[in-house]
C-alpha cells in the first residue's frame, strides 16, 4: 500500500474510489496492488484527462452530447481506450470508478454486487444493483466504440 501522487491513472488501474482517513483521499486498486493519494477521485481523473489534452468536465460534456448520457456518464479518458465508468454519481462519496477491464458480476444482495477480476486476482463490493452495473459497461462500450469509429473515419 504506497502512495501514488507521483503518478497518473493508467490501463493497469481496475478501479478507484474515495477514502477517507487522513491525508488519503482515494485508494486506488491496481493490477499491481492498493495505492493512495492525497488528490479525490475526479481530481486524478481530471489531471489524467488534462495529459491528454482535455478535462474531466470536457470529456463528460462530449460524451453527453455525442451519447446522450445525462447521468452517471462514462469517460474515454485517453484516445487509446482508457476508460471508466461511475457506479454512482461521481459526486456521491460511495461512488467507485471502474476500468474497462475484464470482470464478471456477482449479486450479493438487491443493491450490492461483488466484482470480480479474476484475471488480477481482485475483486470488490459496490452497494449498486448488478443490472446497474451491467447498464454502465454497456454503456462504457457504447461509449468506446463511438470514438473509435470517429476517430476511424478522421484518419488521413
Amino acid at each position: 500500500m504506497e502512495n501514488y501522487d507521483d503518478n497518473l491513472l493508467d490501463r493497469s488501474v481496475l478501479f478507484v474510489e474515495n477514502y477517507f482517513e487522513k491525508d488519503k483521499k482515494s485508494e486506488i486498486t491496481t493490477k499491481d496492488g492498493v495505492f493512495y493519494s492525497r488528490h479525490s477521485v475526479l481530481t486524478l481523473i481530471d489531471k489524467t484527462c488534462m495529459m491528454f489534452a482535455s478535462t474531466y468536465e470536457g470529456r463528460v460534456k462530449a460524451t453527453r452530447h455525442n451519447l446522450k448520457q445525462h447521468k452517471k456518464t462514462t469517460l474515454l479518458i485517453s484516445e487509446d481506450g482508457l476508460a471508466a465508468y461511475p457506479t454512482k454519481s461521481p459526486d456521491h462519496p460511495d461512488c467507485v470508478w471502474i476500468f474497462n477491464h475484464h470482470y464478471r458480476l456477482e449479486t450479493i444482495a438487491p443493491n450490492r454486487t461483488r466484482i470480480f477480476f479474476d484475471e488480477f486476482k481482485v475483486s470488490t463490493e459496490v452497494n449498486v444493483s448488478i443490472g446497474i452495473l451491467q447498464k454502465q459497461r454497456s454503456r462504457m462500450y457504447e461509449m468506446i466504440y463511438y470514438y473509435s469509429n470517429v476517430r476511424e473515419k478522421h484518419k488521413s
